[in-house]
């Protein structure tokens, strides 16, 4: 599971770089100002060295809580799973993919602090607006193309995609979990326990 903890690192810091104004202001209802502000209270917790590391963990569940769709994303991803899972296998997925990408986050995202981040602009796309972004490396030669996907919901917009030079995140962790269940005989907590010892460390 390596590309995705990638493209979730490189994302992260993405919005870490946002937090330095690089265009004007944008509307509070502009999905590029949820990236923003989302920014925004990321950089304000990783400024903060008194946290302990499971402190700095809770509080960035926190904000991946709001800043992400996880039952949406999970249902996606688990795919054709998702119909056939038990009420109680669907939760322990959700919420062992949710501690997976916070362990990701909080594991990886402070080896790219030296990375810019420029808002190229954003498209609407059906119900979710496609934010466009550049993110620029100190020793790559040319920036990376990150596309946010945002949903607009009753408690406001929430990310549920990343697309890194356009692989999808989404996608590509449909791809590996499915291929887990179906090396474990269709076993859904298979793949669970596998997300949990992960985000465990």
């Amino acid at each position: 599971m390596r590309l995705p903890g990638f493209l979730l690192a490189l994302g992260l810091t993405g919005l870490l770089a946002l937090a330095t104004p690089i265009r004007p202001a944008l509307a509070a209802d502009d999905a590029s100002s949820f990236i923003a502000q989302t920014a925004n209270s990321v950089l304000t917790l990783a400024r903060n060295t008194s946290l302990s590391q499971d402190q700095y963990k809770q509080q960035l569940h926190t904000i991946a809580d709001q800043a992400f769709d996880a039952p949406r994303i999970a249902q996606f991803v688990l795919g054709r799973y998702w119909r056939t899972a038990s009420p109680t296998e669907r939760q322990q997925f959700v919420q062992a993919f949710e501690n997976y990408m916070v362990q990701v986050y909080a594991t990886r995202f402070r080896q790219y602090s030296g990375s810019t981040f420029k808002v190229i602009g954003q498209r609407q796309e059906g119900n979710s607006t496609m934010v466009t972004t550049e993110i620029a490396q100190p020793n790559s030669p040319e920036p990376a193309r990150v596309i946010w996907q945002v949903g607009k919901t009753a408690n406001g917009y929430k990310i549920t995609d990343v697309s890194l030079e356009g692989i999808s995140q989404a996608i590509t962790y449909r791809q590996e979990f499915n291929s887990v269940i179906e090396q474990h005989n269709g076993q859904i907590s298979a793949l669970i326990q596998q997300l949990q010892q992960k985000a465990n460390g």
